[in-house]
């Protein structure tokens, strides 16, 4: 990874530059404002300066009075990069499903820009795995760049398959041991919002249930229009990293309010059903560390581990592991 920062104004962005558009249909969204990137420009055969744009309202990743963004932004952020560059730079064709392996980041310093992430860009470089020439195996690294400024870095690992390919791994991957039910979270109460880090109760993914000394009930609300912005067959890994940070954040508001999450560390194991009722896990590990973990009956669909302190200042996730896009 090249060791200086971009700049917005400065040489990949420049007038005249090979600066590619971004469209929502290139990052799997339905609609424009889900698209958190503005542009990409190509800088060598696999590193690129993607352009961010991050929106000043929104259900997930709005802009607090004081600057800062959700750090989650990050996440969801580099996960349309690498679908994007993937289909554009890479060749992989627009019918093919991406399944996430591992995702990680790490910031030093708060996500805080001037606004519609106008100085924010990702120096990101992608590459393909080499191995089987039918097989798209993709990685990536990144640092966050803020005004030129470095305030954090990214790793993602996935595969995308061909719609035949994909259909077989669904077939193996699935969780068929669990009684079906069509409203997993029906008659469950939804956690109050300010509990799991939320100022609006449309984006609560916990539920209250008869175990919630062990865990809690997933919501899932296939017509969220963050979260399930695009049809899926399968529970998103973006659905599951936000519900770890709420359990998190639901074991540790109580006694400390200014908790904040410092490290996270998640694995994706298998696909989880949408028909079928998810239990969400939060174990302390140690102090101000957590054990994650988001099961379909006995089947581990994904799990972490989360890290923080109670402060004001400084968040340091990193998020890792498989899941579909």
């Amino acid at each position: 990874m090249h060791d200086l920062a971009i700049r917005p104004g400065s040489a990949p962005f420049a007038e005249g530059s090979a600066e590619v558009h971004v469209p929502r249909t290139m990052v799997h969204k339905t609609v424009d404002h889900e698209v958190l990137l503005a542009s990409a420009a190509r800088l060598t055969e696999d590193r690129f300066a993607v352009r961010l744009r991050w929106p000043e309202a929104h259900l997930l990743h709005h802009r607090r009075a004081d600057g800062t963004r959700d750090s989650l932004v990050v996440a969801e952020t580099m996960r349309q990069a690498g679908i994007y560059l993937s289909h554009r730079f890479h060749d992989v064709p627009a019918d093919y499903a991406f399944v996430l392996h591992r995702f990680d980041f790490r910031l030093t310093e708060p996500v805080r820009d001037r606004g519609a992430g106008a100085d924010a860009v990702l120096d990101i470089q992608v590459r393909r795995e080499p191995g089987n020439p039918r097989r798209f195996r993709m990685a990536s690294v990144a640092w966050l760049e803020i005004g030129g400024r470095r305030v954090g870095r990214a790793t993602m690992e996935w595969d995308a398959f061909a719609p035949r390919q994909y259909a077989i791994i669904r077939r193996r991957g699935g969780t068929p041991d669990v009684e079906r039910t069509t409203a997993p979270a029906a008659g469950h109460r939804p956690l109050p919002a300010a509990l799991v880090g939320r100022d609006r109760a449309d984006a609560v993914l916990l539920a209250e249930g008869p175990a919630t000394a062990q865990g809690w009930r997933l919501l899932m609300d296939t017509g969220h229009p963050a979260l399930f912005d695009h049809a899926s067959d399968h529970v998103p890994g973006m659905v599951m990293v936000e519900a770890f940070r709420q359990a998190v954040l639901a074991r540790t508001t109580p006694l400390s309010p200014s908790w904040t999450i410092r490290h996270m560390d998640t694995s994706f194991h298998s696909f989880g059903e949408l028909g079928l009722p998810v239990t969400i896990t939060a174990e302390p590990a140690g102090q101000d560390t957590f054990q994650l973990v988001a099961r379909q009956g006995a089947q581990p669909l994904a799990s972490a581990r989360v890290a923080g302190r109670a402060d004001e200042t400084g968040l340091v996730p990193v998020l890792a592991g498989a899941a579909g896009c």
